[in-house]
């Protein structure tokens, strides 16, 4: 399951994505928003892709004065995070 949620925290809009995933480890957090950067887990090799998408979209997010992280622990899942200003 994954839960998307929307708040409105001053001149900020903050918007999560939250799943019960395998969850990521701390070392791989710092370099997830990395150009080319694939967490390497046996238990996501079965997972495609080129390790583009969370690098443009925290290129973009920034690009708009915002700012975007991840909270996670491994085996309890992820919440992925971004915030953009209102004004």
């Amino acid at each position: 399951m994954i839960e998307v949620k929307c708040e409105i925290l001053g001149n900020t809009a903050r918007v999560s994505i939250q799943d019960q995933s395998i969850g990521i480890r701390p070392n791989d957090i710092e370099k997830l928003f990395e150009r080319y950067y694939r967490v390497d887990e046996i238990n996501a090799k079965h997972i495609s892709g080129f390790g583009i998408g969370l690098y443009l979209s925290a290129e973009i997010i920034q690009r708009h004065d915002g700012r975007i992280w991840v909270e996670s622990e491994i085996g309890k899942g992820s919440t992925f995070y971004f915030s953009l200003p209102l004004t």
